[in-house]
């Protein structure tokens, strides 16, 4: 090191040639490093999505799911196996291990799917879902009826709806899904147009025709066969092109059905052949109307900003060359990247608010030009070379690598301060030196490096050390805060570089040795605010060295009231996000249908949209096709955009006044992204789930409903829904296989016509360009529509003869379940809750372990806590585990650059004066917290994983300072001061690098405090309010305590004696 600044000092014109080739590489890299709000979120999650149409959830559970996860368990690196059984439908999430490869993941779950697959029921292909990110829906595009549109007849309108679904699903899906970066497009919205056979079994049973010839006579209209070609046609190669598929509903319906007697009976002869759209099981609105609605989710890694401009032009351009007139374009249903523009912003105007504060602090400080731009050269500097190291460490630039920088802009400095300080001090001492004692500016700044060398190297350590517990975070919390740590770490490493190579350089050349100088200022290059600050101090730090005992034990005393306090502290995981989009659920009694689930949420979506300060409303009921998430027809999503300058609290309490009181509905109010995170970590979107585990159904249905039960009576709970997991009406069918033989059926024909009647059965597909339309055989709506429609079904057997459904089954109402969920190879149900506003997700797990589970355990079930709780709670564990590793690696360092034990432990005194201030800072902010004390019913503050991450990362700038005074207090009791002069005077002229170093990263961490409410503030203002009133506490009483502790064990003869005496 001392080669370094020897060489730095020597060759300064060199060392900053280098510097600004640095910066200007820097510069370079940063302009590639790529943007987004949130670092990359990758849960090694692979989706098995498998439709089973016509199977009820138990029949899935039983011929599906069950095969399918018995094949993941036990599966290498398989973290977890859970599963979601439906009506026709099966979902099993497959979650390895955190440090897992996506695509490797993909690949073992293909392979074990790969011999599973001859098991499963015919026609049923498990299929693995597109990788798409967590927080991977960055836009939603409404595809909706113009202003012309709006007055069209109904049967107009019907065509132009369908005709928008077939645009969407054929042209612009395909367009959007072609932009590089795209994972996945979901449609969902209007009835997907097909080319529907509907037939009449009784015109079958009068032209004596099977069910079997009219099906094998639709299917062969939609077959092709390749026709080859001439190998040899005069010299030349020629391909036959022939045209069998029917490519109109005319086509369809002249196609002959050869069974026929008189051979010449055509389709349209025995069935109505026309083009309609399918049924649904989700539908879509925007603005209060009808709309195509589709979901552009991204792949992991994608830039989200660069992406959506991508998609924006491609929506731009199709809008001009393929959007047919009465239809309109909304790119703005929901956006991502608003909410990272305005995030970016503030972060970035953070930073830089950060900066100026700072440099006010050194300028106000030191009243020295020349000092002050030479301290503030590290700032830039370091940012800039920790930016371009980004790439090297994966990270890019975000609100939390942005957070890091803001966090370190008053520490990068830090260094240089106290460097600049002693620098200018002893050039001053020096010039006002008789010229013959003067020494060479040279050895003047080599001996200030002697000086704090040490010191600086050492708090430098620490404080790199007491940042690493971040570094090793899991999960999805150690994916959020490792890069904040990340850059933090880079920052500050790279302003020690600065400190030590460019800073002794710029000092050199900066500083000028005038005769006489420092006389202004009584000789010792102090200006007025340094000399101000000595003298306000000295009476204090007298007063605390005389009373040192009194001084120590109140300091414990407010340690023990500080901790006392911090015991009535809530928990949370994650802190809300200020997005400027609410998520607002709404889920009716399960067995609703769509057209009144959908009623229901649109005159909602109506209703919140007259609410001033509500921009746009989109609303999603039910779900899409190759949607991954597996909501029923019971189940709505409303986007509900807002204006941000508006009052959020309110805008939020109407929302509520117009979805809440609905009979037979439970709701729910979030943020997109805070529930993509929460369904990440549980599969719920709410911030907590409660697993109840089970053997048979009718149990976790009881257990459930009475958790339901226990949860609303709870004032810690709010938005509890538990009505998942419950019986719904179907028709069962109990074939009597005598009487079907009697007719020539098997139970197999029988079942087989059935499907066709009422869940269509598809033949075959029309393809005109990119368009396609599937070729479904099904009844007239009017002949499926009641309990009767389905027993006057009329059965056609081979040999012409024909029966009525209800003549060779019993068909009734039954009950079955809706929904089974699985877990570990048990099943469960689910309840997912939120804390009440005037709750916290801690304080409402205490009371549900209190309350519920003893109920849940009477009953035979098992209950578990999963979502944020369980995340927030092992990231808690992993920091204090690894806190106390830290702290024990701390001693050991203090103590060798301290020279004793009993030095470094009072260094450590510094660790409850931080904790004293975060602890306040904390119940200080909380908004509401301190009127509760006084009103007598006591809001309790919350303590993220961010709060938690402050606390850890604040000790090391408070033991900063204690070894910067005991380092000083050493090295004047070696030089022969007596303890109380040597504590006197080593605090007397610290006390200005302490103050200025604290006070700069005080004041730069208050833009982040004040920004706490904006968007992207939210993650990095708890843990600014930690550290801001950890370093005030720790400043200020390290000050007068370590003075005072250092007095209680101090040596009672100078050092110089003691050696003789030995």
């Amino acid at each position: 090191m001392n080669a370094l600044i020897s060489f730095c000092l020597r060759k300064r014109v060199t060392v900053l040639l280098l510097t600004a080739l640095l910066v200007a590489c820097s510069v370079f890299v940063i302009r590639k490093i790529p943007v987004d709000v949130f670092p990359e979120l990758k849960v090694p999650r692979v989706t098995i999505q498998t439709e089973a149409s016509g199977l009820s959830a138990e029949e899935v559970e039983r011929y599906v799911t069950i095969p399918v996860e018995s094949a993941m368990n036990g599966t290498a690196g398989v973290k977890s196996v859970r599963s979601s059984s439906g009506g026709g439908l099966s979902f099993v999430w497959v979650d390895f291990d955190w440090d897992t490869d996506i695509y490797l993941a993909r690949q073992i779950v293909a392979e074990r799917l790969s011999g599973v697959r001859a098991a499963l029921p015919q026609n049923v292909s498990p299929e693995l879902a597109p990788i798409v990110s967590v927080t991977g829906e960055i836009m939603l595009i409404a595809l909706t009826p113009d202003a012309s549109a709006k007055n069209l007849p109904e049967t107009e309108k019907k065509q132009l709806m369908l005709d928008m679904r077939q645009l969407a699903e054929y042209r612009l899906r395909n367009r959007l899904l072609a932009v590089p970066g795209v994972g996945q497009v979901t449609v969902l919205g209007g009835r997907l147009p097909e080319y529907q056979v509907i037939y009449d079994p009784a015109k079958l049973r009068q032209a004596k025709i099977s069910f079997a010839d009219l099906t094998a006579a639709v299917e062969a209209a939609g077959s092709a066969a390749p026709a080859g070609y001439l190998e040899n046609a005069a010299g030349m190669e020629l391909p036959i092109q022939q045209e069998s598929r029917v490519e109109t509903t005319e086509h369809l319906r002249r196609a002959l059905v050869p069974a026929h007697l008189s051979g010449t009976a055509k389709i349209e002869d025995l069935a109505e052949v026309r083009i309609d759209g399918a049924p649904r099981r989700g539908n879509a609105g925007f603005l209060g109307d009808d709309a195509v609605i589709l979901s552009v989710q991204k792949v992991p890694g994608a830039n989200t900003q660069e992406l959506t401009r991508a998609l924006d032009q491609a929506v731009r351009e199709f809008s001009v060359s393929q959007l047919p007139p009465g239809m309109a374009l909304h790119a703005d249903a929901y956006r991502q990247s608003d909410f990272i523009e305005m995030s970016l912003a503030n972060g970035a105007e953070t930073l830089i608010t950060a900066g100026i504060v700072v440099m006010l602090v050194i300028f106000l400080t030191l009243l020295n030009v020349r000092t002050a731009l030479v301290t503030l050269a590290a700032m830039p500097l370091s940012v800039l070379f920790a930016m371009m190291l980004f790439p090297a460490f994966g990270i890019a630039v975000n609100i939390m690598t942005l957070g890091g920088l803001a966090v370190a802009v008053g520490d990068v400095v830090d260094n240089a301060i106290i460097f600049v300080e002693i620098a200018w001090r002893k050039l001053s001492r020096n010039a006002a030196l008789p010229p013959r004692e003067r020494k060479s500016k040279y050895a003047v700044l080599m001996a200030a490096k002697d000086e704090i060398l040490g010191a600086i190297g050492a708090s430098s350590a620490i404080i790199l050390l007491v940042f690493s517990p971040v570094l090793f975070l899991s999960g999805l919390e150690g994916q959020f805060f490792r890069p904040l740590g990340i850059s933090f770490m880079l920052a500050f490493a790279m302003s020690l570089l600065v400190a030590v190579t460019v800073i002794p350089a710029l000092c050199s050349l900066a500083f000028r040795e005038k005769k006489n100088a420092g006389k202004a200022d009584g000789g010792n290059g102090e200006s007025f605010s340094v000399r101000r600050i000595r003298m306000l101090y000295a009476p204090a730090l007298d007063f605390c060295m005389r009373r040192a005992k009194a001084v120590v034990a109140g300091t414990l005393a407010l340690t023990a009231g500080a901790l006392a306090l911090a015991g009535t502290f809530g928990a949370s995981f994650l802190p809300p996000f200020n997005e400027d989009c609410y998520t607002v659920f709404i889920n009716t009694v399960p067995g609703t249908s769509l057209d009144e689930t959908e009623r229901i949420a649109r005159t909602c979506a109506r209703n919140i949209e007259k609410i001033d300060g509500v921009l746009s409303v989109a609303q999603r009921t039910g779900r899409a096709e190759n949607d991954e998430h597996a909501e029923p027809v019971s189940a709505s999503e409303l986007l509900v955009r807002v204006d941000l300058e508006k009052d959020q609290r309110r805008l939020r309490e109407e929302i509520r006044d117009v979805i809440e009181g609905i009979p037979g509905t439970s709701t729910m109010i979030g943020y997109p992204l805070a529930h993509r995170i929460s369904a990440a970590l549980s599969g719920s979107n709410s911030e907590m789930a409660i697993n109840i585990y089970g053997t048979e159904l009718p149990q976790i249905r009881a257990a459930a409903l009475k958790a339901k039960e226990i949860l609303d009576a709870m004032p810690e709970a709010a938005e509890a829904r538990a009505n998942r997991e419950v019986l719904v009406d179907t028709i069962g069918i109990r074939y009597d296989r005598e009487i079907l033989g009697a007719f020539g059926l098997t139970a197999a024909d029988a079942a087989a016509q059935v499907s066709a009647a009422f869940n269509g059965l598809t033949l075959g597909e029309v393809i005109r360009n990119q368009d396609r339309w599937n070729i479904v055989m099904r009844l007239a709506p009017e002949a499926r529509a009641s309990l009767d429609d389905v027993r006057s079904l009329e059965l056609i057997g081979g040999n012409g003869k024909s029966i009525r459904l209800g003549d060779a089954a019993v068909v009734s109402r039954e009950e079955i379940t809706n929904l089974i969920l699985r877990d570990g190879t048990m099943r469960k149900a689910m309840i997912s809750c939120n804390p009440a506003p005037d709750s916290n997700i801690g304080d409402l797990v205490d009371a549900c372990r209190e309350k519920l589970d003893p109920a849940m355990h009477a009953l035979g079930c098992t209950v578990e806590y999963a979502g944020t709780i369980q995340a927030r709670e092992s990231a808690a564990q992993r920091l204090y585990l690894l806190g106390a590793g830290i702290f024990v690696a701390v001693l050991f360092l203090l103590s060798v650059s301290l020279g004793s034990l009993r030095s470094a432990a009072i260094a450590l005194v510094n660790i409850p004066l931080c904790v004293i201030g975060g602890i306040a800072a904390v119940f200080l902010a909380s908004p509401g917290t301190l009127a509760s004390v006084f009103s007598g019913h006591y809001v309790a503050p919350i303590l993220s994983v961010a709060s938690i991450v402050g606390f850890v990362t604040v000790v090391g700038f408070g033991v900063r300072s204690g070894l910067i005074l005991l380092s000083r207090y050493r090295d004047l009791y070696k030089s022969g001061m007596s303890s109380a002069e040597a504590v006197r005077a080593g605090s007397l002229e610290r006390v200005v690098p302490i103050i200025m170093t604290s006070l700069t990263t005080e004041l730069g961490l208050l833009p982040l405090i004040l920004a706490i409410d904006e968007p992207g503030g939210e993650l990095l203002g708890p843990l600014a309010v930690v550290q801001f009133g950890g370093l005030i506490s720790a400043t200020l009483l390290s000050l007068l305590v370590i003075p005072a502790a250092a007095m209680l064990v101090a040596p009672k003869t100078p050092f110089v004696r003691k050696q003789e005496d030995a």
